[in-house]
C-alpha cells in the first residue's frame, strides 16, 4: 500500500460514518499527485482514448476552461514534478492535461439548476458513464447516491457558490468493488452481485478510493474537480490491524439504502467477518 493511500484511509476511516462533504483545506504544491503508477496510469489512458472508449467530452461553454486547467496543470508539474513531460502535440487542451497526469479532470459551470458538468477527461470512472452525465448539474449528477440531496445538497449548492481561488479543497470518497479495473464504466453491477465469503472476501474485494480536490479557476470562474483513484486488495489493507477494525466498524455504520446503492448489503456480515479474523490473527 502506497504511503498516499495509507494517510487517505486513515482520514477517511478514522472518524464515524455520517453523510458529509468532508472537506479539508488543500495547499496547491499539493494539488496533482505523482505516484509510482504514474507512467503505467497514463499510458492506460492514452490506450483507452485510441481504442475510442468515450473518456473526453467538451462542450462549448467549457473550451475557456479546458485551455486555462492545461496551463495550470502544466506549470503545476513544471515546478512540482519536472520529471513528467507534457505532450505538447496534443492540440486538445484537456486530452493534453488529461494525459499528463493520473488525476481524472472535470469542469464544472454555474447554472439556475446548480453546477453542471460542462468538460470532462474521465477514463477511470467508478462506474458510471461520461455521456449520461455531461451537461448535466450536480443534483441530477448525484441521484442515484440515496439520500445526498436530503442530507447535503443545500450545504453542496452553498459551497459551490462560495468556493474561492485562493482556497481549493480535497476530499476523500470510497467503495468496495469485485473488480480491480480503473476504468470501470458500467453501472451494470448494481443489478447483480457477486457471492463473497468471509474465508475468501480478501482475494475477492479490493478497496477503490477516490482523493478529490476542488478549486475555482482563477480566470474563468469554472469549478476544476480532480479525481485520484487507487484500487487496493482487500487482503492488503487487513494486513494492518488498525485499517482492518477501522473499516469493519464504517462498515457496519452504513444506513441499509447505502449498503444496497454501494452493493454491500448481502456481502457485509461476510466482509466484516473477513476483517475483523485478519484483525485478531
Amino acid at each position: 500500500m502506497s504511503p498516499e493511500l495509507g494517510r487517505l484511509l486513515l482520514d477517511l476511516l478514522g472518524r464515524p460514518y455520517r453523510l458529509a462533504m468532508g472537506l479539508h483545506a488543500l495547499d496547491l504544491q499539493d494539488w496533482l499527485v505523482v505516484t509510482a503508477d504514474h507512467a503505467a496510469e497514463v499510458a492506460e489512458k492514452r490506450r483507452l482514448l485510441d481504442a475510442g472508449a468515450d473518456i473526453h467530452r467538451l462542450l462549448p461553454e467549457g473550451a475557456a476552461a479546458a485551455a486555462e486547467t492545461a496551463a495550470l496543470v502544466e506549470a503545476h508539474l513544471a515546478t512540482h514534478a519536472p520529471a513528467v513531460r507534457v505532450d505538447a502535440g496534443i492540440a486538445d487542451p484537456l486530452i493534453r492535461a488529461g494525459l499528463a497526469v493520473q488525476e481524472d479532470l472535470c469542469l464544472l459551470e454555474g447554472s439556475p439548476e446548480g453546477y453542471r458538468l460542462v468538460g470532462a477527461f474521465v477514463a477511470f470512472p467508478s462506474r458510471w458513464w461520461l455521456a449520461e452525465k455531461i451537461g448535466r448539474p450536480m443534483p441530477a449528477i448525484h441521484a442515484p447516491v440515496p439520500g445526498l440531496e436530503a442530507a447535503i445538497g443545500g450545504p453542496v449548492r452553498l459551497f459551490f457558490e462560495r468556493l474561492q481561488a485562493d482556497r481549493p479543497v480535497w476530499r476523500v470518497n470510497w467503495s468496495l468493488t469485485d473488480d480491480p479495473l480503473l476504468h470501470q464504466p458500467s453501472s451494470a453491477f448494481r443489478r447483480t452481485a457477486t457471492e463473497v465469503t468471509a474465508a475468501e472476501a480478501g482475494r475477492q474485494l479490493w478497496l477503490r478510493v477516490e482523493r478529490q480536490t476542488l478549486r475555482r479557476l482563477p480566470r474563468t470562474g469554472l469549478v476544476l474537480f480532480t479525481i485520484l483513484t487507487f484500487v487496493e486488495p482487500l487482503a492488503s489493507l487487513a494486513q494492518d490491524r488498525r485499517l482492518a477494525l477501522l473499516l469493519a466498524d464504517r462498515l457496519d455504520e452504513l444506513p441499509a439504502a447505502m449498503l444496497t446503492y454501494k452493493n454491500l448489503a448481502t456481502r457485509l456480515p461476510a466482509i466484516t467477518s473477513y476483517l475483523r479474523a485478519a484483525a485478531a490473527a
